[in-house]
């Protein structure tokens, strides 16, 4: 029965990829009315005549049967209509001129001016043409009929030339005209200026004419390809939805029947072709996208209580098992009773043969996507793969690396067979499984730099192929791996400024994050980034909008306008981060000078007071530099602060840095003879470790500002310790210069003051 609905539901599936499905309306026969001859016209009205019997009498002598639509007719006789509409302006005009001419002789000038006006071809109404006698389908223009004494009276003016009466060039008529237009009273000059004009206005009237209908023909083409996309489009996705529709019915119906049949008896299900049915049905519902979560769970509840029946691995082979659990993973259903009776019958395979390579990424790969790591069945893995390493296919390394970096363990033996089969088929591996690679290798203690070097250029000589998802990996990988390339980061910023509006908000902070670690200060790129989250700040995550004011913060790129609306939008993301990124997000803020708006800066104070045990030592030493900063300074955290960093017994480079400069500002802004025995006692301790550092010959291996770099060869090194520091909010302790012996001694003396008697 499953054999039958699976078949089903690949024959809907086919015929949604069907391609050229004819839903298009019938084709209408156009006719332009321009190319129109004059027998197609009379055609066009005997068939569209009140009378039937003209119509079919017109269509049978030309023996034409086309079906000419009755809009396009009326099209054809609105522009007849709009030509004569322009013939009656012209009369106007004519009118108009006639009676310009001075004098007495009105009547002769009135005569001669229609004269020139009829044999030039600007009929009185054009339309006569229409109305003529129709005389075989042919039509005569009515200056043909004209009356013969006229005609004759005319040629009289120009024996030469019967047809115009006036000519107003040439060389053997100009005198002639001159009389001609003494006669009436028109000085020659006048006359021809005058008759110029007139032509000219004519002429240009007529122009504006064929220019305005071929404008309209190429309107009408234009539209009519847009309609025909439009209504291309429209079909194809009325005709996709009906497809979607009926494959949707299917797979409703194919979940409906697997859970019926799981309610059947033992007998019925208890056989391999049942299972190899229903993992295939189960994987055809994934692909689909079929989300019904309820069905997901019961089948996940059902088939739980399938894999407790005794020796149930002898007919649910692993194959069908992996395929049903890749489908889990496509859906991201997770239930945890499922997946641990799952490994318990993976486990229980003993022989090479019955596990195959496909199978053994399937199901790492299951297990990683929904985030649920068994260690026992991976380390149960482990041995297959390194029998079948050279079986694997390039897809299967990619996912058995992902799913085996996250363990959190080191499988440095694994990963360093897998580096080696990977270094020598770098160009089999396809743009996802490489990003893939690199990501998962960045992720572990050993950076295999020999892997990274080796895929630089296959990446470089691909960088347009990867899609940007992928592009974010590869960069947040050598930056993790703090391996840089400048044409590496050239190509990336190309990748950026052509593709930006395809990149989300938070792969962007990604970027913006490996460009903070290797110090680069592109500002053109940070602006394409600024420009792409604005509006869009509510799809950052809260680790993105950490890792965005980290970038910020560290290359001291000061946007007060965007962090500040940031900051304001995101501001309920400070109650969620954990303390890694609480300490990024404050120590960015307050590196960067800007006014954290009271509110928000309460909710630091009580979030930092909340998390203060799980901070690392740096991360608390970070926070209490930031906190020197006048506008927030609270002796209160900062005292508490120091006390646990005291009791940690903190030591490092790093740290003996940055607490010397907070206790030098604090011994600035403080007596110390104010503070209480148990409080000196922790600064004592706190600098003697510092002290530890400070006499080491690489404690000044810091990166030096500019005004450093320039003052610093100027400087005397005999007896003198050079502290070199970046700007702490106000405070920009750039150098400080110490003598030896004067350290010496006022350590001495902070302790000595201890024994004192102070006030809390």
């Amino acid at each position: 029965m499953l054999k039958h609905i699976y078949l089903r539901i690949m024959n809907a599936q086919k015929s949604l990829k069907k391609k050229n499905i004819s839903r298009h309306p019938n084709n209408y026969h156009y006719i332009d009315n321009n190319n129109m001859t004059k027998e197609k016209w009379i055609q066009l009205k005997n068939y569209y005549s009140p009378h039937e019997s003209n119509r079919t009498t017109a269509l049978d002598r030309n023996g034409t049967h086309d079906k000419v639509s009755t809009c396009v007719v009326d099209r054809c006789m609105c522009e007849k209509d709009q030509a004569e509409e322009c013939m009656r302006k012209v009369n106007m005009h004519m009118r108009k001129c006639e009676q310009y001419i001075e004098g007495g002789k009105i009547k002769e000038t009135t005569l001669l001016l229609r004269q020139v006006k009829g044999r030039n071809g600007l009929i009185k109404d054009r339309s006569s043409c229409m109305k003529g006698n129709r005389d075989g389908g042919e039509f005569r223009d009515e200056y043909q009929v004209k009356d013969k004494h006229e005609h004759e009276r005319n040629r009289a003016y120009h024996p030469n030339n019967g047809s115009l009466p006036l000519q107003l060039g040439g060389e053997k008529n100009t005198h002639h005209n001159n009389l001609f237009l003494d006669e009436f009273g028109i000085s020659s000059k006048r006359g021809k200026s005058e008759l110029k004009c007139e032509l000219k206005c004519e002429l240009k009237n007529e122009l504006k004419c064929e220019l305005k209908n071929e404008l309209k023909c190429e309107l009408k083409n234009e539209l009519k390809c847009e309609l025909k996309n439009e209504l291309k489009n429209e079909v194809k996705n009325e005709v996709k939805n009906e497809l979607n529709d009926n494959l949707m019915l299917v797979l409703n119906y194919s979940s409906l029947q697997v859970l019926r049949s799981l309610n059947m008896r033992h007998a019925y299900v208890n056989n391999k072709e049942y299972f190899m049915s229903l993992s295939l049905i189960c994987n055809q519902l994934a692909v689909n996208k079929f989300n019904d979560k309820e069905f997901w769970l019961i089948l996940s509840n059902k088939l739980s209580k399938v894999l407790k029946i005794k020796n149930i691995n002898k007919i649910f082979c692993i194959r069908w098992l992996s395929l049903i659990l890749n489908s889990f993973a496509r859906v991201h259903i997770l239930n945890k009773d499922f997946m641990k009776e799952a490994s318990a019958v993976i486990m229980q395979c003993r022989s090479k043969d019955e596990m195959h390579s496909f199978d053994i990424s399937q199901i790492v790969n299951s297990f990683s996507k929904l985030n649920y790591i068994d260690y026992n069945l991976f380390e149960f893995l482990e041995k297959f793969i390194y029998d079948k390493i050279d079986e694997l296919s390039y897809q299967s390394i990619s996912n058995i690396c992902n799913a085996y970096c996250k363990l959190g363990k080191n499988n440095e033996i694994l990963f360093s067979h897998l580096s080696k089969r990977v270094q020598t088929n770098l160009d089999k591996f396809n743009e996802q499984e490489l990003a893939n690679i690199l990501n998962s290798y960045s992720k572990l203690n050993e950076k295999y730099v020999n892997l990274f070097n080796k895929s630089l250029q296959h990446v470089l000589d691909r960088f347009y192929k990867f899609k940007p998802v992928e592009i974010v990996m590869i960069t947040n990988a050598y930056s993790k791996c703090n391996i840089y390339c400048k044409s590496f980061f050239s190509s990336l910023y190309c990748y950026i400024k052509k593709y930006s509006a395809l990149f989300q908000p938070g792969e962007l902070a990604i970027i913006a994050n490996s460009y903070a670690t290797f110090n680069m200060r592109e500002v053109h790129t940070f602006e394409f980034i600024k420009k792409r989250i604005i509006n869009k700040e509510y799809l950052l995550e809260d680790r993105n909008v950490a890792m965005l004011l980290h970038a910020y913060g560290k290359l001291l790129i000061r946007d007060e306008d965007f962090i500040l609306n940031l900051l304001k939008k995101k501001k309920d993301v400070i109650k969620s981060l954990d303390s890694r990124n609480l300490t990024l997000f404050y120590v960015s803020l307050v590196k960067l000078n800007i006014h954290i708006p009271p509110d928000i800066y309460k909710s630091f104070k009580i979030m930092i007071s909340k998390h203060l045990y799980s901070f690392t030592d740096l991360a608390l030493v970070s926070i209490c530099y930031a906190s020197m900063f006048y506008m927030y300074f609270d002796m209160k955290l900062i005292s508490s602060i120091l006390i646990l960093l005291n009791k940690r017994q903190a030591s490092s480079r790093s740290f003996a840095h940055q607490i010397h400069v907070s206790l030098f500002v604090l011994h600035t802004l403080y007596d110390f003879c104010k503070f209480s025995f148990k409080f000196i006692e922790c600064l004592y301790h706190l600098l003697i470790r510092a002290y530890h550092y400070v006499t080491q010959p690489n404690y000044y291996d810091i990166n030096k500002s500019g005004i450093q770099k320039r003052i610093y060869p100027f400087i005397p090194k005999k007896f003198i310790n050079v502290h070199t520091e970046v700007p702490v909010g106000p405070f920009v302790v750039d150098f400080l210069l110490l003598r030896r012996m004067d350290t010496q001694q006022s350590v001495r003396q902070l302790s000595e003051t201890g024994k004192a008697k102070v006030t809390p």
